[in-house]
């Protein structure tokens, strides 16, 4: 099961303390209109074993306990910076994807800078 954000705050919440479903809906005043799906979130994290409702007390298994505590491996790409930006950088639009005819022939002229002529660099 794919763990969205609200299951994983319920399992927060259950980490340290089990709770009632009255605590989950009227303890939080940070709910707002969610709180009416904070039942059908606890049945869903109860359908993959991840709590248990005893006694209507929810408490949170060692399933969840690992599910809330795993680390997912995504790769980045390399971060760089100019010291305006902070968004990551993959050089995608330097690639020549282009399909049309003719439309990389600029690379084949130098540019002018002062009296030096300079070839452009070819990204693959």
């Amino acid at each position: 099961m794919y763990l969205k954000t609200y299951h994983k705050q319920m399992l927060r919440r259950l980490e340290h303390k089990p709770s009632p479903l009255k605590g989950f809906t009227h303890g939080d005043n940070n709910a707002g209109n969610v709180s009416v799906h904070f039942e059908n979130y606890l049945n869903d994290l109860q359908n993959f074993g991840y709590v248990v409702n005893v006694e209507d007390v929810w408490h949170i298994t060692g399933f969840g306990l690992a599910a809330l505590h795993e680390k997912k491996n995504v790769a980045t790409p390399t971060k760089m910076s100019n010291g305006t930006t902070t968004e990551f950088y993959d050089g995608k639009e330097l690639k020549q994807t282009c399909a049309r005819l003719g439309a990389y022939d600029f690379l084949k002229y130098p540019s002018k800078f002062g009296e030096n002529l300079r070839y452009p660099r070819i990204y693959l």
